[in-house]
């Protein structure tokens, strides 16, 4: 890649169409140095950088710029890596389809008549082989469900495993910080330099750091796979039960999991009762006091009122109102303590399933990207599977598993590992990826 080339990528950011980009750095310069030497990504607009607005695509913060830049961009531009573009996403991550930014609708780049899904929507949209990665952030599938609307590589890892300092809190408890690539090679390289503990700037973080040099293909000797064909658009369900049977042919001990459909459909719920709680604590400083946009009125209350009615989102501000409903001191036990409950029993089972095998898959989704305006065709709880990560706050990557015979549209299957077993996923995932490559010839 060469100076000439990251022109030519700026110029192309600069007159994107799909609403994706929320900022193009125009001055960007590729770096010699580094082990993400001439590489250029984008970042989701909810990454505080110093001296940049950072809208987190809400009008809240239209004129919103930190005074810090967030580790992960910090870490990323030393190891030689250049940011070209802040992409838009559903309002401060409050979405899941790509429909809710205040900035527009963004659509899937493969066919515009379909979403691309988020809420890390325009990373995943803008995401083509001139960027070498996208940051997103994952608090409930927000960047590995994109990722199976474009085919591409998305990834989350395991909870604390990088620093989220920088990173505008959602769910304090959910979010992480996630990412887009090509190969599995790429994700592995990129996840070296981001698995830095920082307990000076958070506190959750954990120390999973590895060297990338030494990460090999490891084939697992046990995978355990949910048995769900019937709830699948059937080109989902054949290149699932083809690819179990490559699996199996290779040497692989394959272990059936039951659909458990109470576990399974619980865990919407459970998700949407502890985000919405901790969004509306998270969320509580966009008062229109401290900093964003604020509307005068008479007094203190009236002015925060006013502010939020006009600069939040419908959609953020239905889930603040119910957040705050289930933290409202005569509701806390019957909804938020419960649900707390419920997270501690959903993490039984799935750990329980990780403990039977190496490696856990199933579909990334029932179905391709939905069409904008149109009720999904197939519904159930494989519509938010993923999210179940966020919960356990094991580490889960989605990549493509195939093409839709109808859409032409592709679909990703997961592949999850205990919490913290990280290095493990990568050395799998290496000799999946093989395998996919192989399964598609």
């Amino acid at each position: 890649m060469s100076n000439k080339d990251i022109k030519k990528i700026i110029s192309k950011l600069s007159s994107d169409s799909n609403n994706a980009i929320s900022y193009v750095f125009s001055d960007a310069k590729l770096k010699n140095d580094g082990l993400l030497k001439n590489t250029v990504f984008t970042i989701k607009d909810n990454y505080a950088d110093k001296d940049v607005i950072c809208r987190g695509s809400s009008l809240f913060l239209s004129n919103f710029k930190p005074q810090y830049k967030a580790t992960v961009i910090k870490l990323l531009e030393e190891n030689g890596s250049t940011c070209v573009a802040r992409t838009n996403l559903d309002e401060f991550g409050l979405g899941g389809s790509g429909e809710y930014s205040a900035y527009g609708l963004v659509r899937n780049p493969l066919n515009f008549n379909h979403l691309v899904g988020g809420s890390s929507s325009g990373a995943a949209a803008s995401f083509d082989s001139d960027i070498d990665f996208a940051i997103g952030s994952d608090t409930g599938d927000s960047v590995r469900k994109p990722a199976s609307n474009i085919g591409e590589i998305g990834f989350k890892p395991s909870y604390g495993a990088i620093s989220r300092y920088g990173l505008f809190a959602f769910a304090s408890s959910l979010d992480t910080v996630a990412y887009f690539t090509h190969t599995v090679n790429d994700l592995i390289k990129l996840s070296s330099i981001l698995y830095k503990q920082d307990l000076k700037n958070d506190l959750t973080s954990i120390d999973l750091s590895f060297n990338y040099q030494k990460i090999k293909e490891n084939k697992p000797k046990k995978v355990a796979y949910l048995d769900c064909f019937d709830k699948l658009n059937p080109s989902i369900a054949k290149s699932y039960k083809q690819f179990l049977k490559k699996l199996s042919d290779d040497g692989i001990e394959l272990i059936k999991v039951e659909e458990n459909i109470k576990m399974l459909n619980s865990i919407d719920v459970i998700y949407k009762v502890i985000a919405f709680s901790e969004a509306s604590s998270n969320l509580s400083n966009l008062t229109g006091v401290s900093f964003g946009q604020r509307e005068e009125e008479k007094d203190w209350s009236e002015t925060f009122k006013k502010s939020r009615t006009k600069y939040l989102g419908k959609m953020v501000q239905s889930r603040l109102i119910l957040g705050s409903f289930f933290l409202k001191e005569e509701n806390q036990l019957r909804y938020f303590v419960k649900a707390k409950k419920m997270r501690r029993v959903l993490v039984e089972y799935f750990e329980s399933i990780h403990d039977i095998a190496d490696v856990f898959i199933y579909p990334a989704s029932n179905d391709v990207a939905p069409e904008v305006d149109k009720k999904p065709k197939y519904k159930s709880y494989l519509d938010y599977i993923l999210t179940y990560s966020n919960l356990v706050g094991n580490p889960s990557l989605s990549i493509k598993l195939g093409i839709d015979e109808q859409t032409n549209l592709p679909f990703n299957i997961a592949f999850d590992v205990k919490r913290n077993k990280d290095i493990e996923l990568f050395e799998y995932s290496l000799y999946f990826e093989k395998k996919l490559k192989e399964f598609h010839e």
